[in-house]
């Protein structure tokens, strides 16, 4: 169910310092926005839905419009989110947001789980890598340089 959109009117020099919020709270509060300069209207910035249903259908290549369907139900989740959230915040208003003990628990929470991700990855490249690399064979000692110039060519002979 799609609530009726807001109209608001906005200077040109607003919406050009503002730009990025102004498409944002359009996109996201579906509100439509009409900006004027010298008080005179003259483009309206609304919502990719909104503009589909102005134009005709074939207007708008398919994959635009497949992207535009995927961002509508993005946003619908938003708003959904938005509003459960706001109804739970309305039924537990005892619970403190900035409660730093819950905020050491989620962190701990996060960790905990970003360790065990971490190990478990570890442990299949570990696995993946260790058929193919092969193991290193220890080299033979060698004599150090300073013997073997000490001898000259006669002491090279010798060893031969």
């Amino acid at each position: 169910m799609k609530n009726t959109p807001t109209v608001r009117v906005v200077s040109a020099t607003e919406a050009k310092n503002k730009f990025g919020a102004i498409i944002k709270h359009a996109y996201a509060a579906d509100e439509h926005l009409i900006v004027e300069k010298s008080g005179i209207p003259v483009v309206a910035i609304i919502p990719m839905a909104d503009y589909q249903q102005l134009v005709k259908p074939r207007a708008i290549a398919p994959a635009v419009e497949q992207k535009v369907e995927a961002a509508q139900k993005r946003a619908e989740a938003r708003r959904d989110l938005a509003d459960f959230l706001k109804q739970v915040h309305a039924e537990m208003p005892q619970v403190d947001e900035d409660d730093e003990e819950a905020e050491r628990f989620i962190q701990n929470v996060v960790d905990e789980v970003r360790t065990e991700r971490a190990k478990k990855m570890l442990a299949e490249s570990r696995a993946k890598y260790s058929t193919t690399v092969r193991q290193r064979t220890p080299r033979p000692a060698r004599q150090s340089r300073s013997r073997v110039r000490g001898r000259g060519r006669r002491g090279l002979s010798r060893l031969r």
